[in-house]
């Protein structure tokens, strides 16, 4: 009697393994010296592994970096985070080896099929997050480049095609808003103006149909993201609604 034929991967466990080559280069290693069947975990699997051709998966691992890299906001996550790479001693190939072998990178969703995740700039900046505790200028500039970011697509991209992870940015009746706080020194770096002082600064990010309006602002403007409404939280709002912002 001849064996039961191997039971085919489902859509789920195939993705994961065409992931996993991917992304994991020592597998690949293995795999083109020990074979198939020294790697795979299933006979699905192996039966999947053995049709591989091996050129043509290292081809496309390399692909797949590069299709990764390039898309971040502006072209490529280095555009994306051009301050925060300058600060970060680190090689973009050094980079994305890190995040690709992240958990972060598990919460982006590459595969539309696969569910929402965060889009490739938020967990990007996670991940850089993640190795940058210190200092306050590198971690706020990640902040602040993310937060160009989101609102770029959120200024355009109807619907989102992904979850957004950061917290406090509100819906308004044109769009999106959040307000931040960053120290004077982190604004210089980026070329902004912090005025006179040396507490945070308020900063406000704000997308509408029209575009992303971002800068430094006012007390009175951040208290328009009051959580408790008030006097001065509804007076802000109805002068934002006034400029086309809220």
């Amino acid at each position: 009697m001849s064996a039961p034929a191997a039971r085919p991967l489902d859509g789920e466990r195939l993705s994961d393994l065409i992931m996993r080559l991917l992304l994991d280069g020592r597998l690949r290693e293995r795999l083109a010296t020990e074979g198939a069947a020294a790697v795979a975990t299933s006979e699905g699997e192996l039966e999947c592994l053995e049709t591989i051709d091996l050129d043509e998966l290292d081809a496309a691992a390399r692909r797949f970096r590069s299709t990764i890299w390039r898309l971040g906001t502006g072209g490529s996550l280095a555009t994306a985070f051009p301050h925060s790479l300058r600060l970060i001693a680190a090689t973009e190939a050094e980079l994305l080896d890190g995040f690709l072998g992240s958990p972060r990178f598990a919460e982006f969703r590459l595969v539309p099929y696969a569910g929402t995740g965060l889009s490739v700039e938020e967990a990007f900046a996670r991940f850089l997050l993640d190795l940058a505790p210190e200092p306050r200028v590198l971690r706020e500039t990640i902040t602040h480049e993310l937060m160009i970011a989101l609102f770029t697509a959120l200024s355009c991209e109807r619907p989102l095609s992904f979850a957004i992870g950061c917290e406090g940015i509100v819906e308004t009746g044109r769009g999106h808003a959040a307000l931040r706080r960053y120290a004077p020194d982190s604004l210089t770096s980026w070329g902004e103006n912090p005025g006179e002082g040396a507490e945070p600064v308020p900063y406000a990010y704000f997308a509408t149909p029209a575009g992303v309006t971002r800068g430094v602002v006012s007390e009175r403007v951040a208290a328009a993201f009051a959580a408790e409404p008030s006097d001065g939280s509804r007076a802000a709002r109805d002068a934002l609604s006034r400029r086309g912002l809220w």
